[in-house]
């Protein structure tokens, strides 16, 4: 493969990143809340895996002091709450507020539609290249003990 094919690659994906950190601090900050935590509140609205402090400290590596400061935040913004957890009441577990998560849901929904749009004009062998390289890249990123 050329390597210079690969520096392309490589500085095109940097472009996108820096555009999208940017883009979501300041869909953050329309909404009153720090990039970490909308990040956060989006990883909870992807993965119904993810309920627990533990849990987002795990997938995050995020340090459980850390998590506990975001979690008050999302809670004290009317974005979570915590509760107990049914089958062990020492767990908390957090649940979404759906009316209050719903204008998010509805700008990421509009740009899942722009998304779908893009994606229309790649062949189905393209977008699977494409799929299996953002795999390995979020893999580079991904925490040792993520689990995702």
């Amino acid at each position: 493969m050329s390597d210079n094919l690969v520096a392309k690659v490589r500085a095109a994906l940097q472009r996108q990143l820096v555009h999208a950190i940017l883009g979501n601090d300041r869909i953050a900050r329309e909404h009153r809340l720090r990039v970490t935590d909308l990040q956060t509140l989006h990883l909870l609205v992807l993965r119904e895996d993810v309920r627990t402090p533990r849990q987002i400290s795990e997938t995050t590596g995020m340090p459980a002091s850390t998590v506990t400061k975001l979690i008050d935040r999302l809670e004290e913004a009317g974005y979570i709450r915590r509760t107990a957890d049914l089958a062990d009441r020492r767990k908390t577990v957090l649940e979404l507020i759906p009316e209050a998560i719903e204008p998010l849901r509805t700008f990421y929904g509009r740009t899942d539609e722009e998304f779908d749009k893009i994606g229309a004009e790649f062949s189905s062998d393209e977008l699977e290249i494409v799929i299996r390289y953002l795999d390995a890249v979020g893999e580079f990123y991904a925490p040792a003990d993520s689990g995702s």
